[in-house]
């Protein structure tokens, strides 16, 4: 629901729910449908905007050296989150205000800014244009002595229920990777894959990173009748496997995807994406 425009500066879930008309007043103004207000996802934005407020970076990596996915599975999530952000570039670090109003021109200036983005590099403008999208979370902070808000925007996309898989385990665990889909979308394949173990990181590290990329799976399981380490288990809308880590697991942060498709196309997209640190 369109909330008016703040007559003053305005608490922070007043702010969200502003951010939130803004978003959706771009996403109609291109034909496609609204999101809604994810709390999961917010909760994993709130912790991101907090952390670049009280170190003075923008990035998509953490101070912890956490990464957007890593943030919405701490939160609870289960589904696939793609971020925008936007906060300082001085590396000053700062108490948050523990009390925050947000001035309503500056959240427009945010939005308009990703909305200004141009090709090649207009990364966030597409992401919240992305018809996938179904909900929003969004995270807001400010430090106390600074009139800047500082932001996170994860758009979910949901389009299954997806069974729960363990936050923390060891080398050696099998995991039980399980749900089912929704229409109109139909089962893909089942991602394993590995980033190094997290790293904390300076705001002059930060603040020189730019694109996040995604990682890819090492390994993929498909269904029975396609060249597969595993098949996986298919009923319907529903999916099932149990697998391992790989054939040589180490510690780090395993990433578990979930890949689907459209009824009668080929290309495979991610539908869930989760992260396991393994130690």
């Amino acid at each position: 629901m369109a909330v008016p425009r703040p007559s003053a500066p305005a608490v922070i879930h007043e702010a969200a729910a502003y951010m939130l008309t803004l978003i959706n007043r771009d996403r109609r103004a291109e034909g496609l449908s609204e999101v809604e207000l994810d709390p999961i996802a917010s909760a994993g934005a709130e912790r991101h905007a907090r952390d670049m407020a009280a170190h003075g970076f923008t990035a998509h990596w953490g101070s912890d050296g956490s990464v957007p996915e890593e943030r919405y599975s701490d939160a609870g999530g289960t589904d696939f989150v793609q971020e925008n952000v936007a906060c300082l570039f001085d590396g000053v670090a700062r108490a948050l205000d523990p009390n925050p109003r947000f001035d309503p021109a500056l959240l427009e200036q945010l939005q308009k800014m990703f909305m200004d983005e141009v090709p090649p590099n207009d990364g966030h403008r597409k992401n919240i244009l992305k018809p996938g999208h179904q909900r929003v979370g969004i995270g807001l902070a400010q430090p106390a002595t600074v009139n800047q808000p500082c932001l996170s925007q994860e758009f979910v996309d949901d389009w299954g229920e997806f069974s729960e898989l363990p936050r923390e385990a060891p080398p050696s665990v099998t995991l039980h990777v399980a749900g089912e889909l929704r229409d109109p979308i139909r089962f893909g394949g089942v991602g394993i894959g590995r980033i190094d173990p997290a790293k904390p990181k300076t705001a002059k590290e930060l603040n020189a990173t730019s694109v996040y990329r995604i990682p890819q799976p090492e390994t993929l399981y498909f269904p029975p009748g396609f060249k597969t380490p595993k098949p996986v288990k298919v009923d319907g809308q529903a999916f099932s496997i149990d697998v391992g880590l790989g054939p040589k697991p180490r510690p780090g942060r395993y990433e578990v995807s979930v890949w689907g498709k459209h009824a009668g196309q080929n290309e495979l997209f991610m539908v869930s994406l989760r992260t396991i640190v393994v130690k």
